[in-house]
């Protein structure tokens, strides 16, 4: 009697114990625990989308490819395998499957090392979206089965199932059984058989280590287990069963490939959307971008090419390390191969490492293990670099280049191997449309992969020749006209300062004596910029190129201002929108690459308000056929989504004619001056300006045609000079000119009509005076109508009269 008290006793006093430390618990982790509405209202995480204005898919960013499905669009037999598998009693339970539990418990208790954890489809939840600790712990197990009683309370067994089946890994960087469906099949879940469908479910268990790729047997098992459960609970007959499990893997990697790969822009995008939105961003946000397919794959080529061109003609630098090989392996082969996994690949520049050499050809073996010959073709041009000082002589044999054991680069080009390398010399481009600041393409670099600083946004240099138009442009706004004639001659600046006196000289080393400004500009004659400077004020000169964008306390107050160097940097997006300026007819323009962002509904978040020229303004007609375009797809994309905001209008900080004055003095550039190597596009509405620092630091070509300018630069991120015979015509200008060969395909040529208030009077050429009636060179040149020349009398040519140094300066 005694005894049986002291043991309801001692039941009694253990119940409360237990009581007393779950309520404890209860106590310690409801506050820590989240809250059921963070399951109700939980956004799924999808990967950050950037899309051209064509809707071309540019880059995805995010850990996680999830692609949300509604529970009626699921197949039901993948949900029958899910519950079979993961949770037979899931319609029974209330978020415990206390069966399981109590049998787990007892296999804890009497055989050693069994752990088979009895979590229930709702009580994985929390560990998928609260993102508690998958260590297997007493803690953890109850904060799962207390936040499951709270969800099966708040939600239906539908709702849980839904939010189970779009949250859970599936290994590849999949999440949720739509992107499964997606990266192992290559289509959506409602498409695929039993045998699929059951693989799919079995992979949460082991997502990464277990998958179909990177460990099939254990898939193949764990599908079969999937089967036998499905068959047992009677989702399936013994026939389906019997072919499914007999069915092989059919998984591979599907991913969706991007439209066009377009780093550098779509790295400035994801920058900006990150700061405005956090990782909020990364909740399915698309962002339609400016780029034009089009535009950027036809830059990303030029980029390419000439910076591989200039590359070659620096010679061969060599591999890039070499892999020693001890007489004692006997298969160099294998050595290779897996020196090679770690090597990346750079564009189509595929690493290789050099296996056999003979004369007049190598072989070499890649990462796959393919051992192709690279024939004397592909590797005559490896004369060999030194650097700065040249490039030696021809190469007579294969053994003069590489030896075995070399890590070199390799690629097929047009069905043949090459010896390639990977260029030093960087490059970029950027364009955008003139009167609405729209970016349509953005190269930064040879290779994003390589070097992400992106040297079209980020770079700051000296614009040398390239900034001398907005100093003529001041010029022209103080009196000065295209025929006011200079002298280029020799100048001398002493300086207490300095340890010797400046002399200032032109980049020919020669001098012309009196010359026009017209002449002056397209010839790029610094002697004559200084000239104009001087004339003119550097102070007022500054004040006025900042209509151009250009921050007054970043430009020198001195003569360096008139050539481009001194204390300024710039951008090639800076310079396009500066010379957009006077490609528009004098507004600025505000270059942009963001055109809206939307969430996963399709809403719009958020779409920027851009200063547009109005239609009215500047250069009305550059025969763009605007019907056409009203009727296009992406009039009616670009139309709903800037129907809901109003259009700002650019503001005019030129004068239409000061713009057409410079505009018809920078088509001289193309047709007589420096950028002569645009008449390969055999056009006669291109301006421009090349750029060349002192030592060929920095080289550009800065142009336009009235419905897009395009700025590009070639120089070294170490800031070493190029070389002497390096110039803005030379790299930039090619680069510029292959990507307007394809972007102005189609384009009708548009050269603009002087405004009002611009007159045109036939000039001798040697004076800038007006032409005697019976001069044969005289010359139409364009004025301000209150600068331009007037004509005293008829003169013939007896009355010449020679200009002395003094009359010209």
């Amino acid at each position: 009697m005694r005894f049986g008290l002291f043991a309801l006793w001692a039941s009694f006093c253990g119940l409360f114990t237990i009581v007393l430390c779950l309520s404890g618990m209860y106590l310690y982790l409801d506050p820590k625990s989240p809250d059921v509405e963070t399951y109700r209202t939980y956004q799924l995480e999808q990967p950050l989308r950037i899309f051209s204005a064509e809707g071309a898919l540019l880059a995805e960013f995010g850990d996680r490819r999830l692609i949300p499905v509604a529970i009626e669009d699921v197949p039901k037999l993948y949900l029958d395998a899910v519950v079979s598998t993961e949770d037979k009693r899931f319609f029974h339970h209330q978020g415990i499957d206390w069966i399981s539990l109590a049998n787990d418990a007892l296999d804890l208790l009497f055989t050693d090392g069994v752990k088979r954890g009895a979590s229930t489809i709702t009580m994985q939840l929390p560990r998928n979206i609260a993102d508690l600790s998958r260590e297997q712990t007493f803690v953890r197990k109850f904060r799962e089965m207390l936040l499951a009683i709270k969800i099966e309370r708040e939600l239906t067994k539908d709702e849980i199932l839904e939010l189970y089946i779009n949250i859970v890994p599936f290994g590849k960087h999949s999440y949720g059984v739509q992107a499964a469906a997606y990266t192992y099949y290559g289509k959506p879940v409602h498409e695929l058989n039993l045998a699929q469908l059951a693989m799919l479910a079995g992979l949460p268990k082991r997502p990464e280590a277990g998958n179909p790729i990177n460990g099939p047997e254990w898939a193949l098992d764990r599908r079969n287990l999937v089967l036998r459960r499905m068959r047992d609970t009677g989702a399936i007959l013994q026939e389906q069963y019997e072919e499914a499990s007999q069915t092989p893997i059919t998984a591979r990697v599907h991913r969706r490939e991007l439209d066009l790969y377009a780093p550098y822009p779509a790295e400035i995008v994801r920058q900006e959307v990150i700061e405005r939105f956090g990782h909020e961003a990364y909740s399915g946000y698309s962002v339609h971008t400016t780029i034009d397919v089009d535009h950027q794959q036809a830059a990303q080529d030029a980029v390419r090419n000439e910076l591989e061109a200039f590359d070659r003609r620096r010679g061969y630098r060599g591999p890039e390390r070499r892999i020693s090989v001890s007489d004692e392996i006997e298969d160099i082969q294998v050595l290779f191969v897996r020196e090679l996994a770690n090597e990346s690949e750079v564009g189509s520049m595929l690493p290789a490492i050099v296996l056999s050499v003979d004369e007049q050809s190598i072989e070499v073996v890649l990462a796959d293990g393919q051992v192709p010959t690279v024939k004397w073709e592909g590797l005559k041009w490896a004369r060999k670099s030194f650097g700065d000082s040249g490039v030696g002589r021809s190469p007579q044999s294969a053994y003069e280049i590489v030896e075995i054991g070399n890590l070199v680069r390799v690629r097929q080009e047009d069905g043949n191997w090459v010896l390639v390398q990977v260029p030093e010399i960087q490059g970029s481009i950027v364009a955008a449309n003139p009167r609405t600041g729209a970016i349509t393409a953005m190269v930064g670099g040879y290779s994003f992969g390589v070097n992400q600083y992106n040297h079209a946004s980020q770079l700051q240099r000296q614009p040398g020749s390239g900034f001398k138009p907005f100093v003529y442009t001041a010029a022209l706004a103080n009196g000065v006209t295209p025929a006011t004639v200079f002298l280029d001659a020799p100048l001398v600046y002493n300086d207490d300062l300095l340890e010797t006196a400046y002399r200032p000289r032109n980049f020919s080393g020669t001098y012309n004596g009196p010359t026009r400004v017209r002449e002056a500009l397209y010839r790029s004659i610094n002697l004559v910029s200084i000239r104009v400077l001087e004339q003119v004020g550097a102070d007022s000169a500054r004040d006025f190129v900042t209509r151009f964008g250009f921050a007054k306390e970043e430009l020198p107050n001195n003569t360096q201002l008139a050539i481009g160097g001194g204390t300024i940097t710039v951008s090639p997006l800076e310079m396009v929108a500066a010379y957009s300026v006077i490609a528009n007819g004098g507004y600025q323009i505000e270059p942009h690459l963001i055109a809206k962002v939307v969430n996963q509904d399709g809403d719009t978040l958020y779409q920027p308000a851009i200063p547009v020229v109005c239609t009215s303004c500047g250069y009305e007609d550059t025969g763009f056929d605007h019907s056409d375009w009203s009727n296009s797809d992406s009039y009616q994309f670009e139309h709903s989504t800037q129907s809901q905001n109003i259009n700002l209008a650019a503001s005019q900080v030129l004068d239409e004619r000061l713009a057409f004055l410079v505009d018809s003095m920078l088509r001289d550039v193309i047709r007589q001056g420096t950028g002569r190597g645009a008449l390969a596009l055999e056009r006669n509405d291109l301006a421009g300006k090349t750029g060349t620092t002192d030592r060929a630091v920095d080289t550009w070509f800065n142009g336009f045609q009235q419905n897009l300018v395009a700025s590009s630069w070639v120089g070294y991120t170490s800031q070493r000079a190029l070389g002497e015979s390096e110039f803005g015509s030379r790299s930039p200008l090619s680069i510029w000119v292959e990507f307007m060969r394809t972007a102005l395909t189609d384009v009708p040529e548009f050269v603009p009509e002087p405004p009002n208030g611009i007159v045109s009077v036939k000039i001798d050429p040697a004076t800038g005076h007006i032409a005697q009636s019976d001069l044969d060179s005289a010359i139409t040149e364009y004025f301000l109508a209150e600068s331009a020349p007037i004509a005293d009398s008829v003169r013939t040519s007896s009355d010449t009269h020679v200009l002395s140094p003094e009359e010209l300066f």
